[in-house]
């Protein structure tokens, strides 16, 4: 209300009247950018670099929130580009924090110098690398930012970009020459830093161009002590604050400043407020919402040892709390209470940490990557495929008192029980073995009652679509991956029997002597629809299901007796009623393994079969996948069958389909068809392009 001012400074009021925290009404129309306001205020005398309390001017509060014309007309007015608060923070530390480069082009053309530092020896260039604000990195590195500038504890900028995990940060900054090899006061290196964090891509980034020497092997027991740079811990003034009572603390007391790691050193109870803008999702948002006033009082010193000792020290957890229920982006902290954390990004992803399962304060990492991202994707056999991206944990090699959940949402389709879902691990990153920790009822119930109230654990998701992994350590990786139902069992010298659930008449039977030593064998019978098969090769054609022998490419010391069904027809039942001479019966024999292609190759000759209840038997020394087929063409037999289960062993998967459409001119449209799987129909470009979502798939 320029009139109002402009009758009160006429009638006498003082332009330098102070806030109790020593805001004047040029620090007001400053943040909120009221130019005619401010302009007022200096022609009737105000000071452009009259402090507050803390010592802070209107530039500086101009420059936080980036208002170009009026930190030009303070500047006009003689106000100081390189004022320093108390806590030694200038105008453009806070341009660093908040990013605003067009105000620090003006302030760096008005003499403001690009190195200054904070009491604690923080430059503008540690700042942004601190709050990832790569934009005005790079316009301080091309004004002459030193990137090697260190603080009070020996920290550079990649050392502040590496322990907030801002790897595209910490790219720039090695691509302007910062110093990888530096350490800190207590021998830390950027590498180190991220190590012990769990920056995954930091990690990976940095070991390609630190020395060895310099390179410290990270005890992931040892507490990492976060370090920041100053904020204003400044409260601005708000219309519901009462003006008439003086706290006479604040008055009184010298004013305190609290660095992020102080905070961090109290505990995470112990203040309200959360400025590392930590990876808690929205633990802390009630806290970071209260009103000024509290925020003014928790900063007095009186107040923080009353918090602190009302809320206990972080040495005495409450080890009978329940564990916190929050959200993560990509990592999240867990200690003895335990937790349970959704993921953000990806909705479903949680990890379950029960009480006392964490021997010490850990940062858990759980993100997902692509499989195309690593060097060593998993080994996939045909018919096998990934039904979810690939997880990547950390700490690696973390061990848990107990077992630990991860419930992990994927778009396999399973066809009843026809297919299986199986996990993967990596501990190296290069190697992969099936993670054989079975999640049964009892073990999931176990962890579910005591991480969740019973009224919790009933309004639970426990759908189809989520596998759940139980571990007691962490790899470097999981994969889930989808695959034909296989029955494992263990046979030794004795012999024994293994049947298939998919397909109950599939039965192996292993004679005694059969194997020398007790290993799992694996049976899969994978069933061929009869549609399909006549779609493809004619209703003159019928087969069995495929069914394959693991370990494949193993010569038994005596034969074993496979039994398949006799191969349907899709009309009126089978083609042949079989006797003992089928000529237009053929076995079919694949024993490649791996993830090589299978290639198919008729044995019947050598193979002699008996029939039995419409099944058909017969003996084996190798393991290896086979497959009835009944056809006239016999000659055709394992070409038709390579064409057969070529599109057999396509993977099912859960998807949705989501049409848009935009039209675009009186008489012309667009339709966008979206097939997803893990996508978010909003995270779509179709909804930024004002596409209107016209249908979808139930």
């Amino acid at each position: 209300h320029q009139n109002v001012a402009l009758l009160l400074l006429d009638k006498g009021a003082s332009p330098h009247a102070t806030a109790k925290n020593g805001h004047t009404s040029l620090h007001i129309a400053a943040k909120k950018n009221q130019m005619d306001i401010a302009t007022t205020l200096l022609e009737y005398g105000a000071k452009a670099d009259i402090e507050s309390k803390a010592g802070f001017t209107p530039l500086h509060l101009s420059a936080q929130e980036g208002h170009i014309d009026m930190t030009s007309l303070l500047i006009d007015h003689e106000a100081n580009s390189n004022h320093k608060a108390k806590n030694g923070l200038t105008p453009l530390h806070l341009c660093a924090q908040e990013d605003r480069v067009n105000v620090a082009t003006v302030l760096v053309k008005n003499g403001a110098e690009v190195d200054a530092k904070t009491k604690a020896g923080y430059t503008p260039l540690h700042v942004a690398s601190h709050f990832g604000q790569l934009n005005m990195i790079r316009f301080l590195i091309d004004e002459g930012a030193k990137v090697s500038a260190t603080t009070s504890v020996g920290y550079t900028p990649l050392h502040q970009a590496a322990q907030q995990g801002h790897s595209t940060i910490v790219n720039t900054l090695l691509a302007s020459g910062a110093p990888p090899n530096t350490t800190t006061n207590q021998g830390q290196t950027a590498l180190s830093i991220a190590q012990k964090l769990g920056y995954i891509s930091v990690v990976e980034t940095l070991k390609g161009v630190t020395e060895p020497i310099n390179i410290i092997s990270t005890n992931i027991d040892e507490k990492y002590k976060v370090v920041s740079p100053e904020t204003m811990q400044e409260t601005f003034m708000s219309d519901s604050e009462d003006e008439g009572g003086e706290d006479t603390l604040l008055s009184e007391q010298p004013y305190r400043y609290l660095t992020v790691d102080e905070m961090k050193s109290l505990g995470d109870d112990s203040l309200p407020i959360d400025v590392t803008r930590d990876e808690r999702g929205d633990s802390n948002r009630e806290c970071m919402t209260a009103p000024p006033a509290a925020i003014d009082d928790t900063i007095s010193p009186q107040h923080l040892k009353e918090a602190y000792s009302q809320f206990g020290t972080p040495d005495n957890i409450d080890i009978g709390r329940h564990p916190l229920h929050i959200g993560f982006l990509v990592s999240f902290l867990v200690d003895a209470r335990g937790g349970a954390m959704r993921g953000c990004r990806h909705s479903g992803v949680r990890v379950i940490v029960p009480p006392r399962r964490a021997s010490q304060p850990m940062r858990v990492t759980c993100r997902y990557l692509k499989k195309d991202k690593l060097n060593h994707p998993p080994p996939l056999m045909e018919g096998e495929a990934l039904a979810s991206r690939i997880l990547e944990l950390g700490p690696v090699g973390a061990k848990f008192l107990g077992p630990v959940m991860i419930e992990v949402p994927h778009f396999g389709s399973l066809r009843g029980k026809e297919r299986e879902i199986v996990i993967l691990r990596s501990d190296n990153g290069e190697t992969w073995r099936e993670h054989t920790f079975d999640p049964n009822e009892d073990a999931v119930q176990d962890i579910l009652n005591h991480s969740f109230d019973k009224e919790e654990i009933t309004n639970l998701d426990d759908t189809g679509r989520t596998t759940r992994i139980l571990t007691t350590d962490f790899p470097h990786y999981f994969a889930v991956v989808t695959r034909v139902r296989q029955e494992v069992h263990a046979i030794g010298p004795e012999g024994g029997m293994v049947s298939s659930s998919v397909v109950p008449q599939v039965q192996a039977v292993f004679p005694q002597g059969a194997l020398t030593k007790k290993i799992k064998v694996g049976l899969q019978a994978q069933p061929i629809s009869t549609e399909l098969a006549a779609k493809l090769l004619g209703n003159r054609v019928a087969v069995s299901p495929i069914v394959t022998v693991e370990p494949r490419r193993r010569k038994f010391h005596k034969p074993i007796t496979l039994t398949i069904p006799k191969p349907q027809a899709a009309n009126k039942g089978m083609l042949n009623q079989y006797s003992g001479d089928a000529p237009t019966l053929r076995l079919l024999c694949s024993i490649t393994g791996g993830t090589t292609r299978a290639q198919w190759e008729d044995v019947t000759g050598s193979t002699p079969f008996t029939f039995v209840n419409d099944c058909v038997s017969f003996t084996t020394t190798v393991s290896a996948r086979f497959w009835l087929m009944d056809c006239r063409n016999v000659v055709d037999a394992t070409k038709m069958a390579t064409e057969l289960y070529k599109e057999a062993i396509h993977v099912p998967f859960m998807a949705k389909f989501v049409v848009f459409a935009k039209r675009v001119g009186e008489l012309e449209a667009r339709l966008r068809v979206f097939c997803m799987t893990d996508d978010k129909e909003d995270k779509t470009l179709e909804h930024q392009e004002h596409f209107t979502e016209v249908a979808k798939s139930r």
